[in-house]
């Protein structure tokens, strides 16, 4: 006897991991359950820093976040409660990431295997199947959505950018000669993921010279003067908006620009998402498993150690981003602009 599908539940809420280059890996399969499920009112719970990120995105109906501390999830646990979700999906390993569907006693709570106690407030813990040309991270969450279904395909990650925002900044860009070439010369997870700053400077004064274009540099505040040294060096054509952007005002910046070079980082992910050609650089992090998801992206990368989970600081890394020259991050990023 074949056992019959389970209805589609009314309402979902996901629970968002944490990183900005995650969440964009988790969009594939968010999507091919919103097309398995279309009329299923979907909510996501994230960190404050990314609500914009999801705001930018078609599936969710509603996205609301996580507060500080532990009294406020406490106190987030009744109005989850109070939206009657039948159904829970946790994508993050955490502890703290599972206590409020837990507590808001969301009749199934699904997540990937964690450590105790978090095990014990899901429902049911569903283990990535992996297998033979099934090692990038999007297959993580295909695995939790579809248990069992050993997916092999997956939709491209889906952001719109408001219309308004895209203006806004396309006329802060106006001024600046065409082709926009977007560089983002920091990653959050520091010097490990990060070419040096020195070669990005030579790469955009060899790009200006040799395209007529601009190099706008992006970063967070913190990336303010690595993103000023580099954009210094495409003077006058250099505009430097590190630290001064929001969320969406990047996502439009990635947008327009004619193509983006950068490091192994979340607004690699986001350029990716947006459908902008992409040139992205490796040390010893494997883009088998994190790749940028997308189809114009060229990955830089010297070294045969490649592996997920490298440390902030790596010796071996470093030196395999320092075997990448900037005559070949110039002619990746020309090839790019000539094939768009």
């Amino acid at each position: 006897m074949v056992t019959p599908p389970a209805p589609a539940p009314a309402r979902l809420l996901v629970c968002s991991v944490n990183w900005l280059g995650d969440a964009i890996m988790a969009m594939p399969a968010l999507q091919a359950l919103h097309e398995k499920w279309p009329k299923t009112e979907v909510s996501i719970l994230t960190k404050p820093g990314l609500a914009p990120l999801w705001a930018l995105h078609e599936v969710p109906n509603q996205v609301f976040t996580m507060p500080k501390g532990t009294f406020g999830l406490l106190g987030l646990a009744k109005p989850i409660k109070n939206m009657d979700f039948e159904v829970s999906y946790i994508l993050p390993h955490s502890f703290r990431s599972a206590l409020p569907p837990f507590l808001a006693k969301i009749p199934q709570r699904i997540g990937f295997p964690g450590h105790f106690p978090r095990d014990f407030m899901l429902t049911e813990v569903r283990p990535p199947a992996g297998g033979a040309g099934r090692i990038h991270q999007v297959f993580e969450y295909l695995d939790l959505f579809f248990p069992g279904e050993n997916r092999q395909n997956y939709p491209q990650p889906r952001l719109t950018v408001p219309e308004t925002t895209l203006t806004s900044m396309r006329d802060k860009l106006s001024s600046l000669p065409k082709p926009w070439i977007a560089i983002l010369p920091g990653a959050a997870r520091g010097p490990a993921k990060q070419w040096p700053a020195e070669n990005y400077a030579k790469t955009a004064a060899l790009l200006v010279a040799q395209t007529g274009g601009s190099v706008i540099t992006l970063g967070t505040a913190s990336e303010r003067a690595v993103c000023q040294q580099v954009a210094a060096s495409a003077a006058p054509n250099g505009l430097n908006l590190a630290g001064s952007t929001t969320l969406p005002e990047l996502a439009a910046v990635l947008a327009l620009a004619n193509v983006v070079l950068c490091n192994d980082s979340g607004g690699m992910h986001l350029a990716a998402a947006l459908g902008t050609p992409l040139v992205a650089i490796f040390g010893i992090t494997n883009p088998q498993q994190t790749g940028p998801i997308g189809q114009k992206i060229r990955i830089l990368q010297q070294s045969d150690q490649k592996t997920r989970d490298i440390p902030r600081k790596s010796q071996a890394a470093a030196a395999a981003l320092r075997s990448i020259s900037p005559a070949e991050a110039l002619q990746a990023t020309l090839d790019l602009l000539a094939s768009a």
